[in-house]
């Protein structure tokens, strides 16, 4: 099932490329794509946090990566020398790979571990030339040409 989030976002959040990111996250030809359970969540103007509910696991078994905007999230257990025999296991804490397509210019600020969550920082960073400027107006009434110099508006 594809979800369109587009005409949801861009009329009333400017949010277009996030709906993308969102659609990418949704879609997924892998068994088991629920796990771990994570939120998106908006913390500010072009700052994002991604939240991953990861019970059982320590910082040093989890690993994040990004390339080619693609954000990689792993969780990897030992095996355990012991076998445990659960007569219920309703927390799972099965190794995981968790990808997320970032949007263009968005980039992991940092990342914090705790209490059984683990949280990465997104922002957003606009490079200057794609910012929107504005243009002043002249009104000394001058034309400049390019092969002249500035000609009087008659």
């Amino acid at each position: 099932m594809r979800v369109e989030y587009t005409p949801i976002y861009r009329p009333n959040l400017g949010l277009g490329q996030w709906a993308a990111m969102l659609d990418g996250i949704l879609q997924s030809d892998r068994p088991n794509h629920d796990y771990p359970a994570f939120d998106i969540e908006a913390v500010g103007d072009n700052q994002f946090a991604i939240s991953l509910a990861v019970p059982g696991f320590s910082p040093e078994q989890l690993q994040i990566e990004t390339e080619n905007n693609v954000l990689t999230v792993k969780g990897e257990k030992p095996q355990d020398a012991e076998k445990r025999r659960f007569l219920h296991q309703g927390i799972y804490s099965r190794n995981f790979e968790r990808r997320f397509n970032l949007a263009e210019h968005t980039e992991v600020s940092g990342a914090h571990y705790r209490d059984g969550l683990l949280t990465v920082r997104l922002v957003k960073r606009i490079p200057e030339a794609m910012k929107p400027r504005r243009i002043e107006i002249d009104s000394v009434g001058q034309v400049l040409h390019p092969n002249q110099a500035t000609l009087p508006i008659a």
